[in-house]
């Protein structure tokens, strides 16, 4: 990587770093008082400005994370291959650590893990996945619950 493309991120990581201060004095929990209704809205506004200091605190992990890599010589390299991450990529997202073929992989398996999640039914309070309906659950249609299922299929599916 350039000298100056390594410059510009190092002072844009920095600025970052300095702003930080800026950005926390901005989100100062507000003291509870007035009717319920501005009790209420009082603690939706501090629910939300803690949504934003941990967010940023994430943010500015990865951002020290990148300025040490910057240091070390190692900024721009993906952490699963060892490939070199664009520099379009960089510019658009500073604090990548994967380049865009590693990253696509790892949200493509963070979607399945999420579908296959999602997939699966409650019954009697276990969590059973969808492949279990094969095996001996039936839809019953003047039931209320979406399934039914006999003491014995039941078993024999969770175990």
């Amino acid at each position: 990587m350039e000298k100056a493309t390594i410059e510009h991120f190092k002072n844009l990581f920095l600025e970052i770093l300095s702003e930080e201060e800026h950005f926390e004095a901005m989100l100062t929990p507000v003291s509870l008082e007035g009717d319920e209704i501005d009790v209420v809205s009082t603690e939706k506004e501090n629910q939300m400005d803690f949504r934003l200091k941990a967010r940023n605190a994430v943010y500015l992990k990865k951002v020290r994370k990148s300025l040490q890599k910057l240091e070390e010589g190692s900024f721009g390299e993906c952490e699963d291959c060892g490939a070199d991450i664009a520099i379009n990529r960089l510019m658009a997202r500073p604090t990548a650590d994967l380049c865009i073929h590693c990253k696509e992989t790892q949200e493509k398996e963070e979607n399945q893990l999420v579908h296959r999640n999602r997939d699966s039914v409650v019954h009697a309070g276990r969590v059973l996945p969808i492949e279990h309906l094969e095996k001996g659950y039936n839809r019953d249609e003047t039931s209320t619950s979406n399934f039914s299922v006999s003491h014995m299929d039941y078993q024999d599916i969770v175990n």
